[in-house]
């Protein structure tokens, strides 16, 4: 499950990534048994305020943001959990980790409230969003070893009673609820665990720091032994390795010789067409061929959704076919209107993003 929890966070990329391992000890500080930490938050979202002081309550706390996949995913069933045990448990939603491109956490806020309150239903429970010290994210998420999201940590009587993933919440809950939790027995399960962890944590921690430094040096030579070591280590991680050393060769070398070793990367990893292509795009003063590439790439993409054929959209931009760009997007708005009534598509698209297409073609034919 750790494992299936990192991949998720891999959309953060290595650079950010890498920085995630490095804020904690290589082992956890906080576990299964231990006092609860201080609740500090920038805002409480969604539900009613209070304090983790209510006798036998038990206060479920899961660790989300809105580009993950997996969290929108357990919305849901985090909805109906706290329906089942209203007045007996309190779920939170704690927002943590958003892309905030280096700004103050707080500056996430409006994008954070505007997804939550769309979402209705489907969040169901309290929602709160880490502050500027990101105190959720830093003294209980990763002083906890989690590196992966969603997670979830629950508290009863100021003790951390359970950590793991959502998926597995419904038997220790209905436990801890009902008074027939064995914390001293899932302490020895915990601990196991956590020393698994923690080794795993630790080879990762090495990996992303050998590649990161690596890429900052623009050492190509040390770069190419650092992702084939870690790829050995772990194979599941070359293609996001693999994906630096692309993002290396485009930022401090050639588009050129970036696109040469994409050809190759991309023949045992296809997969990556998509976040290769989202690099390309957030670079300026590329040449054309780069740029239509990068198009083709996500075009190609398998389940081409609106917000796939926004970036496109983008990309024809770069290259000045406004022409291209409002038609791109005139798809996008048809497409996402689909979306609108596609249960798959719930919690990933709104009637605030198809508004935002609209918004855009408008912008667009005035250029």
């Amino acid at each position: 499950m750790y494992l299936k929890s990192i991949l998720t966070t891999l959309i953060l990329g290595i650079a950010q990534l890498s920085q995630v391992f490095a804020q904690t000890d290589k082992a956890a500080v906080l576990t299964v048994g231990d006092t609860a930490p201080e609740l500090q938050y920038s805002t409480w979202i969604k539900g009613t305020p209070f304090k983790m002081d209510e006798k036998d309550m038990v206060y479920v706390f899961e660790f989300w943001a809105t580009w993950c996949g997996p969290c929108i995913g357990a919305m849901p069933h985090l909805s109906e959990l706290a329906k089942k045990y209203e007045g007996k448990a309190k779920v939170v939603g704690v927002n943590v980790w958003e892309k905030t491109k280096e700004q103050p956490y707080e500056s996430a806020i409006p994008a954070v409230e505007k997804f939550v309150n769309a979402s209705g239903d489907r969040m169901a429970y309290n929602v709160i969003m880490d502050n500027n010290a990101q105190h959720m994210g830093n003294k209980w998420l990763l002083a906890a070893g989690q590196k992966g999201i969603p997670s979830t940590i629950v508290i009863k009587n100021g003790v951390i009673q359970w950590i793991g993933h959502p998926i597995k919440l419904d038997g220790p809950l209905d436990s801890l609820v009902n008074g027939t939790w064995d914390l001293e027995a899932f302490k020895g399960i915990y601990a196991k665990r956590q020393q698994a962890s923690n080794k795993q944590s630790e080879q990762m921690d090495r990996i992303f720091k050998a590649v990161k430094d690596a890429a900052e040096a623009a050492d190509f030579e040390k770069l190419t032994k650092a992702i084939e070591d870690g790829a050995k280590e772990i194979p599941y991680l070359k293609g996001a390795l693999q994906s630096t050393m692309f993002q290396t060769l485009l930022t401090k070398k050639s588009a050129k010789e970036a696109f040469a070793y994409a050809d190759v990367m991309l023949k045992e990893s296809p997969g990556f067409k998509v976040s290769l292509a989202m690099m390309v795009l957030e670079q300026n003063g590329l040449d054309k061929s780069s740029y239509l590439t990068a198009i083709d790439w996500l075009k190609s993409n398998p389940t081409t959704n609106s917000m796939i054929l926004d970036k496109v959209a983008d990309g024809y931009v770069k290259i000045g076919d406004y022409k291209s760009a409002i038609s791109t997007m005139e798809q996008a708005v048809i497409k996402g209107e689909e979306e609108l009534k596609d249960e798959q598509y719930k919690g990933r698209i709104f009637d605030y993003t198809v508004e935002g297409y609209k918004t855009k073609i408008k912008d667009l034919k005035k250029k």
